[in-house]
């Protein structure tokens, strides 16, 4: 969760603990006036140490001063273009500060990128888009990469529906549609119904129905539930686990809720993603 909910200002900065796995031996800190003091004083003398570049912008974002730490920020993605931390980082101020989407979106890309299994960056990712998406200024491609993430799941999901007889339906998602033997929407609603009835914890039964309820009839609340109870009957399952949080984002903005649920669909999809 330090990422998506600001990154580690106050454990990384005045905790002593956190140098991106470079060996060094930060100090502790009593309050902000002495890390800035000494990040301040480290960067003139390490002008191209990407720690030292970073922690100095997260003392500087502390105090208010955005302008300030956006240009330490990116100082940092220039010293270490590859720290998905830092790139996550100037990505979050770069939106904050300017509300710049084209530039925004491309660091988030490279910080997913450099680390494609850190669920704390792709968890801060996955909100950027969801508040695009808010915002109406969302362009449909920005989701392919979180996507990417969770295609080998949904192929092994699909072989696994229909061994278990799931109703055959295919969705058309640019218009909400949805086409099924009967051809009829409300028809396959009570099919869904009456095999959960038959077979109310069966978790790929759940998340089928609650797709249809999201996708076709637009029930985010009734969705929601439905994906509640497919993570019940199925912890690992990362594509409910992904949509849940996505609802919880959509319906009530908590943003601790829906970045733990993010993180746990990373942490469940396969580790060579």
């Amino acid at each position: 969760m330090y990422l998506a909910a600001g990154l580690g200002i106050g454990n990384a900065v005045f905790g002593g603990e956190s140098d991106g796995g470079r060996g060094l031996n930060l100090p502790q800190f009593d309050g902000v006036g002495d890390a800035e003091e000494f990040y301040g004083r480290m960067v003139n003398e390490f002008p191209c140490h990407p720690v030292f570049l970073r922690n100095y912008a997260q003392v500087l974002q502390s105090k208010g001063d955005l302008l300030g730490a956006e240009d330490y920020y990116y100082r940092a993605t220039l010293a270490d273009p590859e720290d998905s931390e830092i790139l996550a980082q100037y990505a979050k101020i770069v939106w904050e500060l300017y509300h710049d989407k084209e530039r925004a979106l491309t660091y988030y890309e490279r910080a997913a990128q450099a680390a494609a299994n850190d669920s704390h960056v792709l968890a801060a990712y996955a909100r950027f888009l969801w508040e695009l998406e808010d915002e109406n200024v969302t362009d449909g491609v920005q989701n392919n990469h979180l996507q990417g993430i969770l295609d080998e799941k949904e192929v092994m999901t699909s072989e696994k529906e229909k061994s278990v007889g799931i109703p055959a339906i295919m969705f058309d998602i640019a218009n909400f549609t949805a086409t099924g033997t009967n051809g009829n929407g409300e028809n396959i609603e009570e099919n869904y119904k009456q095999m959960i009835e038959e077979d109310p914890s069966n978790p790929l039964i759940l998340k089928s129905y609650a797709q249809f309820l999201y996708k076709v009839n637009q029930d985010l609340g009734g969705a929601k539930e439905y994906y509640s109870r497919a993570i019940l009957a199925d912890p690992m399952d990362s594509e409910a686990l992904v949509m849940y949080a996505k609802l919880v984002w959509q319906l009530h903005h908590d943003h601790d809720k829906a970045s733990s649920y993010f993180e746990r669909a990373v942490q469940a999809s396969p580790t060579d993603r």
